[in-house]
């Protein structure tokens, strides 16, 4: 079934072209210009729009029904499903993992997670929860090696203490 796209879409062509300027570098500007592509006939089809703007034609498909929908306004909307799966922190979780990396009791990825599984959110190993703490921008605790059989009496006598006031 062939479609006048010149009809269908009720902007004009340099309202269509002022919108795919403004969002040039993203998602939204290759939305604005497949109905561009329509609008002027320079794609006959969505297959042939969206093999211009390299997408599938999958994807030009819903935009394009989400402007029959929703119209100029919601092509403009930044997508709305944000993507991966949900993070599996509760806020007791991160409460308590605050509070022990504040009294610096956590010295290793492991100690966290297994913090963490107490609180009831189960990380697979320590490289997830070495992303969680990238993607949140949590430093790392990088303590130095430390042989069990030190004395902690022995080495605090060798930090540096602050002058006081």
């Amino acid at each position: 079934m062939r479609h006048n796209y010149r009809t269908l879409i009720k902007e004009p062509t340099s309202r269509l072209l002022n919108h795919e300027k403004k969002h040039r570098h993203n998602i939204i500007g290759s939305r604005i210009r497949m109905l561009r592509l329509l609008k002027q006939g320079e794609a006959k089809s969505v297959r042939e729009a969206s093999e211009l703007i390299g997408y599938s034609w999958r994807h030009a498909q819903k935009w394009l029904t989400t402007y029959r929908t929703e119209g100029l306004a919601g092509m403009l909307e930044a997508p709305k499903k944000p993507g991966g799966r949900p993070e599996l922190m509760t806020p007791a979780a991160w409460n308590a993992l605050n509070q022990a990396l504040e009294r610096d009791e956590i010295k290793s990825y492991r100690e966290a997670r297994e913090l963490l599984a107490e609180q009831g959110v189960a990380y697979a190993g320590e490289s997830s929860i070495h992303r969680l703490f990238k993607r949140h921008r949590i430093k790392a605790k990088a303590g130095r090696y430390q042989h069990e059989k030190s004395d902690p009496e022995v080495i605090e006598g060798f930090k540096k203490t602050s002058p006081s006031s």
